[in-house]
């Protein structure tokens, strides 16, 4: 690359300030490790036992499972592993580290490409881009491709500048590792031929001395992909499967419509930038464009500046290049845009809106009695820009500043129900409780073979108990636990439970798989433990149920009520509960819940004789202003819907209804 322009250098004010940018940028991947987005989703499980393998002794040069997979990120994960165990921050630590390390490497390739203060704005855009956060706190690999980019482009640059041979096979080396890290890598060589022949149309004379330099470049580089290439030779299917799979030319993606496919492609990939981005949740919050509409302008000005100064600002230039190629592998494949596949532009598209900035900054400096406001103003941009980064991914979207698309998610990110399903936060949840179960824990095995995120999470080994569909399981002593898939017979599966236990039960989460149109829960959990000294009863009905037990919660739009039931002699008729929440004074009904006592997924008649079962429900509710409430609660047969009577009430009652009061609305008890 030609001598990059010096002339303009930071302030204190914009110094300072970028650099409080980029700290804010790494505290922006450190918090909440692990935890945020919250889940662990299939391919994020399958790298981390990949990863364990790696820790066990194995140590291939491509990983066949999952489509294959380049093994540098999968190494990185193994000692991340190893560092803080089978959890979602031994997985996400990794990506963490390659986040955190390609900020100092923006620098280095702004700082070449451009001078210090281009450097600096580079590693600043980057730290509060939205979509590079993410990629740093989740598990996938792509993150990593980034990293080696930069250190390439930036040590290539100053060892041709500088003419300095080591920093050229350190770039050699590092673009050879790039081959390493994803998929995306392989779209390089035809950038870097096309960036050379810009070089040798516009730049000849200053390229003439430096050959020996590209020689060795060249050489390291090759010498770095020779092992992998052995391997992509060997295995051809393995190493170079998955492009097929999921290019555009594939009939069964195009439905023979290539043209049409290619063209909505390819303007869905232009849209990215600025107008729309990925609308998957695990890549992005839906829809987010690269840029918000601050940093997309300044990036709109830094593709005019370099088309129309083509030849004069090479490092514009040579970054439309980059960006252009290396947005082939979204481009050309479905689910156009995908940032994951699109990963290779960075971090070399924030050097557009950097180069931009400067020049814009530089001019404006001119002005007189300009003073420092250019600097306050950048300052401020950048400010603003990361600020919606933390409130769109952090927070909550309830309006601002839209993208020029019109962006208008609203929510958040964080805790969006949506978002848990695309990260599979359900399994999470079954193994993090799993591992958390006291005395024998039975397991339907389907969990681990059909869930990775449960296979790589579930670390509990002793007393763990994996049965089959429809096995009969004898009766266990407490303290237990049983995780089952709820969608099938639970009567062999319940027998388990003993009898004269104090019984919990807990039904999981809800999920649901990327094409499925409904959520549904994916287990219930019951807990067996030994039975404490039994209370007087609330209430006991005429079939010989006794509630001994209620505690409530509200809190917002919820109840949380925790219902102990309790039979010495379990019926051998079905039975209903109902709760009614009721406006005080009144008979209106404000919310209900009809299920069994004990619920749907432990009714009375799997009761064994004399046990204690705790039975927890929520219940979404609008509170009325200025009333309280109370809580009804009494059992029915289903058949008839005839209330069944109280024989005998420890708290006020009316109409075969126990009574509970509730706290005032919006007070928590």
């Amino acid at each position: 690359m030609p001598p990059a322009h010096s002339h303009s250098q930071p302030g204190r004010i914009a110094t300072a300030g970028l650099l409080a940018l980029i700290l804010a940028g790494v505290v922006m991947r450190l918090i909440m490790p692990g935890e945020h987005p919250y889940g662990l989703y299939q391919d994020e499980a399958i790298n981390g036992l990949d990863a364990v393998s790696v820790l066990e002794g194995a140590h291939p040069l491509y990983f066949p499972a999952n489509n294959g997979r380049e093994p540098f990120f999968i190494y990185l994960m193994a000692a991340t592993v190893g560092l803080f165990g089978r959890t979602t921050l031994g997985v996400r630590a990794a990506a963490a580290i390659c986040g955190l390390l390609t900020l100092p490497a923006a620098y280095l390739l702004g700082r070449t490409w451009g001078n210090r203060q281009v450097g600096l704005l580079s590693a600043a855009i980057l730290a509060g881009l939205l979509w590079h956060v993410h990629l740093s706190r989740i598990g996938f690999r792509a993150v990593s491709l980034p990293l080696f980019g930069a250190l390439a482009l930036g040590l290539g640059a100053y060892g041709l500048q500088a003419r300095d041979r080591r920093a050229m096979v350190g770039a050699g080396i590092a673009y050879g590792l790039s081959f390493y890290t994803y998929l995306p890598a392989r779209f390089t060589p035809l950038a870097l031929a096309l960036m050379l022949a810009y070089g040798l149309i516009w730049h000849r004379e200053w390229l003439r001395g430096r050959r020996e330099l590209l020689v060795w470049g060249g050489v390291a580089a090759l010498l770095a992909i020779l092992p992998l290439a052995g391997v992509a030779i060997a295995r051809p299917a393995v190493v170079l499967g998955r492009s097929g799979q999921v290019a555009i030319w594939n009939e069964s993606i195009n439905h023979g419509d290539l043209p049409g496919t290619a063209l909505r492609s390819a303007l869905r990939t232009l849209g990215m930038f600025t107008w729309r981005g990925d609308t998957i949740w695990r890549h992005n919050v839906p829809g987010r464009p690269i840029f918000d509409p601050l940093l997309a302008v300044a990036f709109l000005g830094g593709v005019v500046l370099g088309v129309a100064r083509w030849r004069k600002r090479p490092a514009l230039a040579l970054s439309l290049i980059w960006v252009a190629v290396l947005s082939l592998p979204t481009l050309l494949a479905e689910d156009a845009p995908h940032f994951l596949r699109a990963a290779g532009v960075l971090p070399v598209v924030v050097l557009i809106p950097a180069l931009a900035l400067d020049a814009a900054l530089e001019r404006l400096q001119t002005v007189p009695c300009a003073g420092r406001l250019p600097e306050a103003g950048l300052i401020a941009l950048l400010t603003i820009s990361a600020g919606l980064t933390v409130r769109d991914y952090f927070g909550c979207r309830t309006g601002g500043i839209p993208s020029l698309s019109g962006f208008d998610y609203a929510g958040c990110y964080r805790s969006d129900p949506v978002r848990g399903y695309f990260f599979q936060s359900a399994a999470t949840d079954l193994a993090r409780e799993a591992n958390a179960s006291e005395g024998t824990l039975y397991l339907d095995r389907r969990f681990r073979d059909s869930f990775p995120s449960v296979r790589f999470l579930l670390t509990r080994t002793d007393e763990l108990r994996l049965y089959g569909e429809g096995e009969t399981l004898s009766p266990d002593e407490p303290p237990l636990t049983l995780i089952a898939w709820p969608h099938t017979d639970l009567a062999p599966t319940l027998s388990v439970l003993p009898e004269g236990a104090q019984i919990g039960v807990w039904p999981g989460p809800e999920t649901r798989g990327d094409l499925e149109p409904e959520p549904y829960r994916l287990y219930v959990r019951w807990t067996a433990e030994r039975r404490g000294e039994l209370p007087p009863p609330l209430g006991r009905f005429e079939n010989g149920i006794e509630l001994i037990g209620a505690r409530v919660v509200q809190s917002g739009g919820e109840l949380s009520v925790r219902l102990t039931w309790y039979a010495e002699n379990p019926p051998s008729e079905p039975v209903q509960m109902f709760l009614h929440v009721v406006a005080e004074g009144g008979t209106t009904i404000l919310a209900q819940v009809d299920e069994p006592p004990g619920s749907v997924y432990y009714p009375p008649l799997s009761w064994g004789m004399g046990s204690v079962i705790i039975h927890p429900i929520r219940v979404p509710i609008t509170w009325p202003e200025q009333e309280e409430s109370r809580l009804l609660i009494g059992l029915y047969d289903p058949a008839t819907s005839a209330r069944l009577s109280l024989v005998q009430a420890g708290t006020a009652h009316r109409d075969n209804a126990l009574i509970l009061p509730l706290p005032a609305a919006g007070d928590e008890q």
